[in-house]
């Protein structure tokens, strides 16, 4: 073997192991970023609900102290509030399944599987 020959093969193994690294590198990167998305979607989920209870009591406990209907209103208004953090979950969920696999979602791409 001559060194041009040489000089070929380290330049092909050099071009392989980068090429191997780049796809265990992207990977890396994604899953620890993925950590974090899923750290930050338990702390909105739990936020958008605890803040819609939370407003839902407010509310029923100044209607009770303004028109003296304990405990009605409050537990009317914590009803609702309890049925709005539900509905913000699910929301805040389909906005998190539809920013991963837009191809899920028919109004992104503007075919209906209905028809």
């Amino acid at each position: 073997m001559n060194s041009d020959e040489n000089d070929d093969l380290a330049e092909r193994i050099a071009r392989a192991k980068s090429a191997q690294e780049k796809p265990e590198k992207k990977k890396a990167q994604q899953e620890s970023s993925a950590g974090a998305n899923a750290g930050s979607m338990a702390l909105r989920y739990g936020a958008e609900f605890g803040m819609a209870v939370f407003v839902g009591i407010m509310i029923g406990y100044w209607i009770d102290t303004a028109f003296g209907t304990e405990p009605w209103g409050l537990l009317i208004m914590m009803g609702f509030g309890l049925a709005a953090g539900v509905l913000s979950v699910i929301r805040a969920y389909k906005e998190l399944t539809d920013a991963t696999n837009p191809a899920m979602s028919p109004d992104k791409t503007g075919s209906n599987p209905e028809e």
